[in-house]
């Protein structure tokens, strides 16, 4: 799953400005298409079964989902293995696993919502995407039409996304390697639109006699965190900065998220760690992780793009000196 070569990436730099020019009616149609499947996800109220698959890891979980006075809350239960459960209201997160009676409660500023393949914008796609809509097929017994997102440069992986074509809700996804494999995807084996049972947004394990924690995450403006990123990967904006301490007593450390849109890159430095203590270039399932170690502080720079985007990005991080 590692990144294209340098070569490709400055041949497909090349033939970029021809791409955009000749192909705006395409990008202009799936990006509306696009825009249907983020507001549908977002305000519609639906439940239903659907199966996640990565590598050779294949979950099944129930969601339940609405909007109610603006406010998103949503229920995933895992149905397959360990019970685990997660309810998100808002930007409150809270995942329940019964088994070690621990319950973790997050507040993310940035949280982007069910599915994680789902774009969270979509204003520059085009420069960096070539967009177009695909055919029409059934999912989940629904009559369903897909984009297609191809990636102009080694920098991001491709993806496939199938909505109902009435409402708009995603219906499956699949996120594609460089040679069209499937390196991860979801799709719904049964949903529902409309309103939902009595008690589906309820969580099903007991909250009470279990140990609770919390994480912290703080939001801090870039200037204060005292590291520089120097290398500026194409399409790719901060979209958040923050410290977060996962339990009392742990180190903070600093996560700074980075996306263009549809795929994210997360880093998180902390202080300790020793050169040479781990491979440097890592991968699980469709994400890519680069560990780096900058004096006294352990760098992990991760995401659902290639190898070549993680290190390019974690080679250029620098300590900001005083």
């Amino acid at each position: 799953m590692a990144g294209a070569g340098i070569s490709r990436l400055v041949w497909l730099a090349v033939l970029l400005a021809p791409a955009l020019a000749i192909a705006p009616a395409l990008a202009e149609d799936g990006l509306a298409l696009l825009q249907r499947i983020a507001q549908g996800s977002r305000q519609l109220t639906y439940s239903g079964t659907f199966v996640y698959r990565s590598g050779d890891k294949v979950d099944t979980s129930r969601i339940a989902h609405s909007l109610s006075n603006g406010l998103e809350v949503e229920r995933i239960e895992a149905l397959d293995g360990s019970p685990r459960e997660v309810l998100r209201a808002g930007s409150e997160v809270k995942c329940f696993f019964p088994e070690e009676k621990l319950v973790i409660i997050e507040n993310r500023s940035s949280q982007r919502g069910f599915p994680a393949l789902l774009p969270a914008g979509l204003g520059s796609l085009p420069e960096h995407y070539a967009i177009r809509s695909g055919g029409e097929g059934r999912i989940a017994g629904i009559k369903s039409r897909a984009v297609l997102l191809e990636p102009r440069d080694a920098l991001r992986f491709g993806h496939e996304f199938w909505m109902d074509a009435a409402s708009g809700l995603l219906l499956k996804a699949n996120l594609l390697g460089e040679r069209g494999e499937t390196l991860e995807s979801f799709a719904f084996t049964q949903v529902t639109i409309g309103p939902l049972e009595q008690g589906a947004l309820k969580p099903r394990f007991d909250s009470e006699r279990v140990r609770v924690q919390q994480v912290r995450a703080t939001e801090m403006k870039p200037d204060d965190m005292g590291w520089t990123f120097r290398t500026v990967l194409p399409g790719f904006r901060r979209v958040a900065t923050m410290r977060r301490q996962t339990a009392p007593g742990n180190p903070e450390s600093l996560h700074v998220v980075f996306s263009d849109g549809l795929a994210s890159i997360s880093v998180f430095i902390e202080p300790g760690g020793s050169s040479g203590e781990a491979e440097p270039v890592s991968t699980v399932g469709p994400v890519n992780v680069y560990r780096r170690q900058v004096g006294e502080h352990r760098l992990v720079v991760m995401g659902e793009v290639p190898a070549l985007a993680v290190k390019r990005l974690g080679d250029g991080i620098e300590q900001r000196r005083k």
